[in-house]
């Protein structure tokens, strides 16, 4: 089982607004799509489902956990997103775990909606992006939030590290650690630090060895560090004996699922030039690559089966 934890799946014009479109043209530039070699473009963001099977298919990935983008002051929230991602899930049965993406700053209105999409709709989590909206990830405004998806206990996927917000605090906004003050207050929540906290990975990991209720998603680490600083901290999570709780994403459509899993099959033969102790082992990457998501956020009994539509 090879399963891509952190994949989106956006509309245009519903999610992913032209606002955000025109600010994504402008910060990639003349940067070539992976998918045509050519600049991107707004459609290449909004790959239909189609499209994403045939991506998943050639890479030989059996399933994705996918999401919506959601940031009220881009224009790219649509709170009937989480019904578009059920049925995705529900028309593709097994290949799709579905998560609802909130406006963070929403209260207990946003609140109700996850309740309704994880209860009625059958998602499986909620997906958290603070700095897009401007706030912390320890915004008190939040906290309806995290109150419910502890209550549903189901995982909360935080978006960590860094972002491209414009005109934000991208860094004093996404700093992993501030998760230990929504802990203080929902301790059983169970968190997903997306990113692994980008330059805070080592924070992460003594983050998650504090908090056995917590893990961490790899979401574009392909595309923005060396494969040394995969090795290193695949190295050092089996020191602190929490590797079973890391698993892969990748942030596709903005990265090759194809892409992403060759730079992280090199990580073994990496972590054995850097002469690294614990060693990575081929088995620990494949681990990664799926079965520590279904272990970790019990998607076992999803396998093979649609999302369900009551719970």
């Amino acid at each position: 089982m090879v399963h891509d934890a952190h994949a989106h799946v956006h509309v245009f014009g519903r999610d992913f607004s032209l606002r955000l479109a025109e600010y994504y043209l402008g910060l990639y530039g003349s940067a070539k799509s992976w998918m045509t070699g050519r600049p991107w473009t707004a459609e290449d963001w909004c790959v239909p489902s189609e499209k994403l099977l045939e991506h998943m298919d050639a890479a030989g990935v059996d399933r994705l956990t996918i999401m919506a983008f959601a940031s009220v002051p881009l224009e790219s929230y649509d709170p009937t997103m989480g019904d578009y991602i059920a049925e995705l899930c529900r028309q593709h049965p097994g290949r799709f775990v579905g998560m609802y993406s909130a406006d963070p700053l929403g209260g207990e209105t946003e609140a109700e909606r996850l309740r309704r999409a994880v209860v009625e709709l059958g998602l499986t989590g909620l997906k958290l992006l603070p700095t897009y909206s401007g706030a912390a990830i320890n915004d008190r405004r939040i906290w309806p939030l995290y109150a419910a998806a502890a209550e549903l206990d189901v995982a909360v996927v935080v978006h960590t590290g860094w972002s491209v917000y414009p005109g934000g605090r991208t860094l004093a906004h996404d700093h992993p650690l501030q998760l230990e003050d929504v802990l203080a207050d929902f301790p059983s929540l169970r968190a997903v630090v997306a990113h692994c906290g980008f330059a805070w990975s080592e924070h992460v990991l003594m983050l998650l060895a504090a908090h056995p209720s917590l893990g961490a998603d790899f979401a574009w680490w392909g595309a923005s560090q060396p494969p040394w600083r995969a090795a290193q901290t695949l190295s050092m999570a089996k020191y602190l004996d929490v590797a079973e709780r890391l698993v892969w994403g990748t942030d596709y459509p903005f990265t090759s699922l194809e892409d992403d899993l060759a730079y992280w099959r090199q990580v073994p033969a990496v972590a054995e030039r850097m002469g690294l102790e614990p060693t990575v082992t081929d088995k620990d990457v494949e681990s990664f690559l799926g079965l520590n998501v279904t272990n970790f956020l019990g998607l076992g009994d999803l396998v093979g089966s649609s999302v369900p539509a009551t719970r």
